[in-house]
């Protein structure tokens, strides 16, 4: 069965998951987020699921086991899977592609959207706990991290860019025009 690997990396609230619902309820596509490893850790330590422990975890995790820790899981995860299709949410660096990139129908996904649409996005949907109260200044200096300033080196690499600074549909329509599901 040909298998449709699709990855999505960009910044922070730029519709990575915006997408991947349409793709789950359009295609009915399985989804591996890079973030579920390190939310199953942060609950088994009980502790505050914020983007804070999240980015402190996440590069604490590749000092210890290398960079490319969490494609590892990644990988192992979508080897059970019978899905045909299979979209990979939150590629942050070059290594989370590092042996996705050689597999059959995989396609890496770059969504842009300015710093002010994500700031916009973050506040009104909250997935994690200090996202509703947060400031521009607070999102500005997240952006800056570790982890989320090496996703600006995918745009170069990836294999489509999908600029999202409109409508949902929008950007269902600009993915659509992409023709990655045949």
């Amino acid at each position: 069965m040909q298998k449709t690997i699709l990855a999505l990396a960009g910044e922070m609230w730029c519709g990575k998951w915006t997408l991947t619902s349409y793709l789950v309820s359009e295609y009915h596509a399985e989804v591996y987020r890079f973030s579920n490893p390190l939310r199953d850790i942060i609950d088994r330590m009980h502790r505050e699921k914020s983007r804070d422990t999240m980015q402190q975890l996440s590069t604490a995790l590749r000092q210890v086991f290398g960079d490319d820790i969490l494609s590892e899981i990644i990988l192992a995860d979508i080897g059970q899977s019978n899905s045909s299709f299979i979209i990979i949410d939150g590629v942050r660096r070059e290594s989370d592609i590092k042996y996705l990139r050689n597999l059959e129908g995989f396609c890496l996904v770059y969504i842009d959207a300015n710093l002010e649409t994500r700031y916009t996005r973050i506040t009104f949907r909250g997935e994690n706990s200090s996202d509703t109260t947060k400031t521009i200044e607070e999102f500005m200096k997240e952006t800056e991290a570790e982890p989320e300033v090496r996703i600006r080196d995918l745009k170069e690499i990836s294999d489509a860019v999908i600029e999202n600074n409109g409508t949902i549909e929008e950007l269902e329509k600009a993915f659509e025009k992409l023709n990655i599901r045949k």
